[in-house]
């Protein structure tokens, strides 16, 4: 059954429907969730990241990455909330087909990119692999000779430790803005992930997962 199919089938497959972002009460931009939507200009995000690079090296990664996670979580309490308000069992009581769809489609409605989940490794090596074309920061920082997606990379950690109940990593092992194809996320437990960690970078996307499959 296709994933929109399913959603269909429990009843929430208005949180993805094409008008999902509109407006309050107030005049406010909101998700379908009823979060504030806020546009910014790129030039922010340029800003924001000449001056943590500025700052010590490290900063941008460890200060996006942290705030990805946590607005991962709460991307995911939010889900919830609205399930719930609807009668609908909550994200961890759905088939995760479902979760994945939400949050795609949450990556999408909010510009940060075109997210696609794979789950084909998870169940014999414990491996999420998570693939992103048209990437916010990869075309907004357009002058970076790095990696620079680490808030979407804590996203997802947020999100999906949220509704597995796990402890998980999650790290960014291919960007697009260093010349791959498309930006690549793996999740795994974080010990498996520290492995890794030191080669992101040096070597491609798929020698880091045969890495992993090991």
């Amino acid at each position: 059954m296709a994933t929109d199919e399913i959603l269909a089938a429990l009843g929430i497959d208005q949180l993805i429907a094409a008008d999902s972002i509109g407006r309050d009460e107030d005049g406010r931009l909101v998700d379908q969730m009823g979060a504030r939507v806020v546009l910014a200009a790129a030039e922010s995000a340029r800003g924001f990241h000449r001056v943590l690079a500025a700052e010590e090296t490290g900063a941008w990664h460890a200060a996006m990455k942290a705030g990805g996670h946590g607005c991962g979580q709460k991307i995911a309490a939010r889900l919830d909330a609205t399930l719930t308000g609807m009668g609908k069992p909550v994200l961890s009581a759905l088939p995760i087909e479902a979760c994945l769809t939400l949050l795609e489609h949450h990556f999408a409605t909010h510009g940060w990119g075109r997210l696609k989940l794979d789950l084909a490794e998870a169940a014999e090596h414990g491996i999420v692999v998570a693939r992103l074309e048209h990437s916010y920061f990869v075309e907004t920082l357009a002058d970076v000779d790095d990696f620079v997606d680490p808030l979407l990379a804590g996203i997802l950690q947020g999100f999906f430790e949220h509704f597995s109940g796990q402890n998980l990593g999650c790290e960014e092992i291919a960007c697009a803005r260093c010349g791959a194809a498309h930006c690549t996320f793996v999740l795994t437990a974080p010990e498996r992930l520290a492995t890794i960690t030191p080669l992101i970078g040096r070597e491609s996307a798929d020698a880091l997962l045969a890495r992993l499959r090991q």
